[in-house]
């Protein structure tokens, strides 16, 4: 005995702590006897909850571990595919083609590496440019060497104009200009351009840059003869009407409006409205002004004449008085002329003249009309439990306010131009309620697509437990509690029922709690034996030493 009780203590048995393998094993048993205790609906609903389960989850792992593949090179021609693909089987980059075949894909995380390699090897997507003319072409005529620039300047050019930020691909097919003898037969260059866009629209100017662009690089093209499509059909990418114009100048200034007055009012505080009214014709006008206030001499020219006293012939007529040297008594007093003097101006003056020649295009501002709408003043913010109070503006900030917008849009009183700034409620204000967790919650997940997207599988993975795996184990449970109710309030039938033959299938065998115990230290008693039978056999010995 007490060999005995030296070897039970030299090796010992835990059977309180089962390891791995004996816990699947009691899981296992508990599984059985769960599934022998269901109805056959039961079962099918466990099997098609399981189903269930298990396609979501495949389908979670799938999203997880799939390559995400990024888009290399798109429309590029066969040889360019072959080129790039074999640099990339080099490099021990997987890459996949595309639909088309015209472009090659690689993964998001190899997508800057494979883009290296190939600007490295002198690989382009689409057409190529002067790359044509690295390899001499000694065979080639002249309209051969015409071709292959024309071709590389348009494949240059598409290359300059897809490097925009708003660009994703572009197409230019260039007509060149021809010389002739006769004028009449000269054709002048001309190019179309396609462009495919990306998720926002050109900006303002930038499609007149593209026209400018494409007409610098050819000569003899001008912007006029420049065609630019979008290759969606969604936008007028020609020059902009009146009504664009006027439309994108009241937009402008609606903006400026609102950038003003929202760091005063708060954001999200302030509406404005603005109407610009245009005088559409053109004016051709000539004026000629004279100030007769303001005159001025030209030029002036003065003559004077003087002479003095002459004396007057007289005398008795004869040979007396007209020989030489004869001084004849007068028998007349000696006479003389009176002097005389002679004057004469002659002046040329001029006016002040002023002479304007205007010139005014269509698109002249006539008038200008704004409606502003602020929001009262926030006095305290929504908190738990109690709403936001607002208090209207006082008519001091009211005028402060409008004169900021009035030197925003450049009011002038002389064109009769009408600014009004009024404070009146929003209606949010009387729905906003204070934002609530769950509600903040939701807002982070609109703008997260990545969120919604594991949101979705998680609320479809409890949609199965919910609807599939709980029916099942429900029904399994309200099965079992009617057997134990049956049993205690039938058992004067259990005898008849005994003794009746069995017509029908047997019933599933009524699960017990203590029943599944001892499957499960029967499974773990099973295990130790099978994996330790020496020492499982000196115990029993020990034990049978001791009796």
């Amino acid at each position: 005995m007490a060999s005995g009780t030296q070897l039970e203590k030299s090796a010992p048995v835990r059977v309180g702590q089962p390891q791995l393998p004996d816990r699947l094993a009691g899981l296992w048993g508990r599984s059985r006897v769960l599934w022998a205790g269901m109805q056959p609906a039961q079962r099918g609903w466990a099997l098609v909850a399981a189903g269930l389960l298990v396609a979501l989850l495949g389908s979670l792992l799938w999203y997880c571990l799939r390559t995400d593949w990024r888009t290399l090179y798109v429309d590029m021609d066969p040889d360019d595919v072959r080129q790039a693909s074999q640099a990339l089987v080099q490099a021990q980059i997987p890459f996949e083609p595309t639909a088309n075949g015209a472009g090659l894909m690689v993964p998001a995380a190899q997508l800057d590496k494979a883009r290296l390699l190939t600007a490295a090897k002198g690989l382009k997507s689409g057409r190529m440019g002067f790359e044509l003319f690295d390899k001499p072409n000694w065979v080639g005529s002249e309209f051969d060497e015409q071709v292959n620039y024309q071709r590389a300047l348009e494949g240059e050019l598409e290359h300059t104009v897809g490097s925009l930020s708003d660009v994703a691909s572009a197409q230019v097919n260039l007509v060149m200009p021809h010389d002739s003898l006769f004028r009449d037969q000269d054709r002048p260059a001309k190019a179309s351009v396609v462009i495919k866009l990306r998720h926002r629209p050109l900006a303002d100017g930038e499609a007149d840059a593209i026209r400018n662009l494409v007409a610098s690089a050819v000569d003899g093209l001008t912007p006029e003869r420049v065609v630019l499509v979008d290759a969606d059909g969604h936008l007028p990418l020609g020059p902009k009407s009146a009504e664009q114009m006027q439309l994108s100048a009241e937009q402008a200034l609606e903006e400026k409006l609102i950038a003003t007055l929202e760091p005063v009012t708060g954001a999200g505080n302030v509406r404005a409205s603005v109407t610009l009214d245009y005088d559409q014709a053109a004016t051709d006008e000539t004026q000629e002004l004279y100030d007769p206030d303001q005159t001025v001499t030209l030029s002036m020219q003065r003559t004077e004449q003087s002479s003095g006293p002459q004396p007057v012939a007289a005398g008795v007529p004869g040979t007396a008085s007209n020989a030489p040297n004869s001084r004849a008594l007068p028998v007349y007093p000696q006479q003389t002329t009176a002097p005389q003097t002679a004057k004469s101006e002659s002046g040329t003056y001029g006016s002040s003249k002023t002479v304007r020649h205007i010139v005014v295009g269509p698109g002249k501002v006539r008038r200008l009309t704004a409606a502003i709408v602020v929001n009262d003043r926030l006095l305290q913010p929504a908190s738990k439990g109690r709403a936001a109070q607002w208090q209207p503006r006082s008519a001091e900030e009211l005028h402060n306010l409008t004169a900021l917008a009035q030197a925003a849009v450049g009011f002038d009183t002389t064109r009769g131009d009408v600014l009004q700034v009024e404070d009146l409620a929003f209606e949010e204000n009387r729905l906003q309620q204070p934002v609530s967790l769950p509600g903040q919650l939701l807002s982070t997940a609109e703008n997260s697509p990545v969120v919604i997207k594991y949101a979705a599988l998680l609320v479809g993975l409890l949609v199965v437990m919910l609807f599939g795996v709980r029916p099942a184990l429900s029904g399994a449970g309200s099965a079992r509690a009617g057997k134990d109710t049956s049993r205690g309030g039938g058992r004067e039938l259990a005898g008849q029922a005994e003794a009746q033959p069995a017509l029908r299938s047997p019933e599933p065998a009524e699960v017990d709690p203590e029943r599944i115990r001892m499957q499960e230290i029967y499974e773990q008693v099973t295990g130790h034996l099978k994996r330790e039978p020496t020492q499982s056999s000196r115990l029993l010995q020990s034990w049978i030493h001791s009796d």
